[in-house]
């Protein structure tokens, strides 16, 4: 047989039932992917862990919040799987657990039965439980800055001033009080009250609360205790020559630092009432202060009595006041 012959042969057996001979060469293909693909596979996630604590008690250990988890399998099942979302490995703890090693073992977890848990990590945790108590403690107000100048803060409370913490008995045994959050007063003219939080840094211990603490703040303007020097005094409400001895007094004075330093001095006087006298003579008296602000308090005034001497006016002085007034009216 000849080259040609043998060239023809050939295509015709090629030709013959082609579709169906490709068609067995797609499923052949396919099946061979399929099989190389869906091989074994090793691939790893991450599950939550979720320890349940028996009543009355607290876990002091240092827990784990996920495990590592490693699984085989072939690759079509791991597809379906999915194992990056885990659902979380729950620990039920019990009072015997107490100050133990307690196993993470697959049977936590709920896995399909054509994949296999290879590797946990960590396969166990130390656990501690401690006896879980109450204490009840004062509440530490914390504030920071200053008011504004001339202000002062005048008092700082808390409402409930003490509250009842619960955690382990440890714990607790080091806590002799818990600060509120830290409130800013700087620059502040009016006193304040505010719900605030409780900075508890352990997060063992809880506060047993019906409703927030609320943080109060007075601020009143600052008080401050002045002496005012050289005051006048005179006697009033007489008809006689007087002369007072000393004829000005020392004040100490006390009040609002903004009000003390705003007093117009040239209006307070200290006067000596001498209304009941009845005849000319030498008296120690005592002197009252006038127009001082109503916000400003007298502490002391030195001396505390003095001299007045009251002479009769002379008659040549009597007439001259009259032609005083005389030459008033008539202007």
């Amino acid at each position: 047989m000849n080259r040609g012959a043998l060239i023809n042969l050939a295509r015709r057996a090629m030709l013959k039932n082609f579709f169906l001979k490709f068609i067995a060469i797609i499923l052949a293909l396919s099946l061979y992917i399929w099989v190389s693909e869906d091989r074994e596979t090793v691939v790893a996630g991450y599950a939550p862990v979720q320890f349940v604590v028996p009543d009355g008690l607290s876990l002091v250990s240092e827990p784990i919040d996920r495990a590592k988890i490693t699984f085989r399998g072939r690759w079509s099942d791991i597809n379906r799987f999915d194992p990056s979302h885990l659902d979380p490995i729950r620990i039920d703890l019990s009072p015997t657990d107490k100050d133990s090693v307690v196993s993470i073992t697959s049977d936590r977890l709920a896995v399909p039965p054509t994949i296999r848990v290879t590797d946990i990590e960590p396969s166990s945790i130390y656990v501690d439980l401690e006896r879980e108590t109450f204490k009840t403690v004062p509440v530490r107000p914390r504030v920071s800055g200053d008011p504004r100048e001339s202000y002062t803060v005048e008092d700082i409370s808390t409402s409930p001033a003490t509250v009842t913490l619960r955690g382990p008995e440890s714990r607790l045994e080091e806590m002799d009080s818990v600060s509120t959050e830290r409130v800013d007063v700087s620059n502040r003219t009016e006193s304040l009250e505010r719900p605030v939080r409780l900075d508890i840094s352990d997060g063992l211990v809880n506060a047993e609360l019906d409703g927030p603490v609320e943080l109060s703040v007075i601020i009143a303007t600052e008080e401050i205790t002045e002496t005012l020097a050289e005051i006048p005094v005179e006697a009033v409400n007489t008809a006689y020559q007087t002369t007072v001895e000393p004829d000005d007094a020392e004040l100490t004075v006390r009040g609002p630092k903004s009000v003390i330093e705003d007093l117009n001095l040239d209006l307070i006087r200290a006067e000596i009432d001498l209304s009941d006298e009845s005849g000319p003579g030498t008296l120690s008296r005592s002197a009252e202060v006038v127009n001082l602000h109503p916000d400003v308090e007298l502490v002391r005034i030195y001396p505390e009595r003095f001299r007045v001497v009251a002479e009769a006016v002379a008659a040549d002085d009597e007439e001259d006041d009259e032609a005083d007034e005389e030459e008033t009216d008539s202007l």
